[in-house]
C-alpha cells in the first residue's frame, strides 16, 4: 500500500523529518532503509497472513496491539542507523514492533534483541484505570506470534513483571544500545523502566516510548525533560530520545 501511493510516503517524510534531524539520518540513507524494509515480501506476506489468521480465529473486536506501519518503520529505521548490539523491549504482545527489530537488526548482520513479556497485565490494570486494552494473544497463540521463524535466533523472551525481569537482565548484560519501552503505560511503571536503564547506556543511544500522548501517559517527555535528553514525538504516539553520555 505505501509503494501504491507515494503522496503516503510524502506525509510519512513530513512526519518523520524531526526524528531524521534529531538522529542525524541523511535523505539518503532513509530512502535505503526504506526500500530495504519495504521489498521484503516474505516478511509483510508473513506479517500480513498471520494477522488475517489470528482474526479468523479469535472474531474478538479488541484483538490488536500491533505497531502501526509507519511507527515500524521509524523503529526499524533507528536500529538500522545505529547498528546496536543489545535491544531490550519491554511489551511484546503480538510481536510486532519484536518483529520489525529483528528484521533490521539481520539486515544489520549484527544485534539481539531481549523481549521481556507479562502476558494478560492489560486486562488487569487498565480497566481499573478507566482505559481501553486490546487483546494480544488470541487462544491458540504465543507471545509474539507475528515474529517470523527465520529471524528467531536473534531473539531471547522472558516472560514476567519488568519491575522484576528489567534490573535483572540489565545486571547480566551490562549495557543497552537501544530501549524501547512498551509495556504498561503509567507514569510510574514508564518512570520506574526508563530510571532504570539510563544508567546502562553505556556509550549513548536510543530510548523508545510508544504511546506518548494524553490519553496513555506523558511521562517519556517529562523523564526526557528531567534528564536533558533530545527527544521528538512521532505521530503523536512514539518517543524518540538521543542519550548521549
Amino acid at each position: 500500500r505505501f509503494l501504491k501511493a507515494p503522496y503516503k510516503l510524502v506525509k510519512f517524510y513530513r512526519r518523520a523529518k524531526p526524528v531524521l534531524n534529531l538522529l542525524n539520518i541523511t535523505n539518503k540513507e532513509l530512502i535505503e532503509y526504506i526500500f530495504d524494509f519495504l521489498v521484503d515480501f516474505r516478511f509483510h506476506q508473513h506479517i500480513e497472513r498471520k494477522i488475517k489468521m489470528a482474526k479468523r480465529v479469535s472474531k474478538n473486536p479488541k484483538l490488536g496491539g500491533w505497531i502501526d506501519l509507519p511507527s515500524g518503520i521509524i523503529v526499524y529505521t533507528v536500529i538500522r542507523k545505529f547498528k546496536p548490539e543489545i535491544v531490550i523491549e519491554t511489551g511484546v504482545g503480538p510481536g510486532a514492533s519484536s518483529a520489525f527489530i529483528l528484521k533490521a537488526l539481520e539486515d544489520n548482520k549484527k544485534g539481539k534483541l531481549y523481549s521481556i513479556d507479562l502476558p494478560g497485565n492489560d486486562a488487569v490494570v487498565y480497566p481499573k484505570l478507566g482505559k481501553d486494552f486490546n487483546i494480544h494473544i488470541p487462544e491458540g497463540f504465543e507471545v509474539g506470534w507475528l515474529i517470523p521463524n527465520w529471524l528467531k535466533h536473534r531473539h531471547e523472551l522472558i516472560i514476567g513483571d519488568s519491575t522484576v525481569e528489567l534490573p535483572k537482565l540489565l545486571l547480566k548484560l551490562g549495557k543497552v544500545d537501544v530501549f524501547l519501552h512498551d509495556s504498561l503505560h503509567t507514569d510510574e511503571h514508564v518512570l520506574f523502566e526508563l530510571n532504570t536503564v539510563i544508567s546502562y547506556f553505556k556509550n549513548g543511544g536510543i530510548v523508545l516510548c510508544d504511546d506518548v500522548n494524553e490519553y496513555w501517559t506523558l511521562a517519556f517527555i517529562y523523564f526526557c525533560k528531567d534528564k536533558g535528553i533530545p527527544y521528538t514525538i512521532f505521530n503523536n504516539r512514539l518517543g524518540v530520545g538521543l542519550v548521549n553520555v
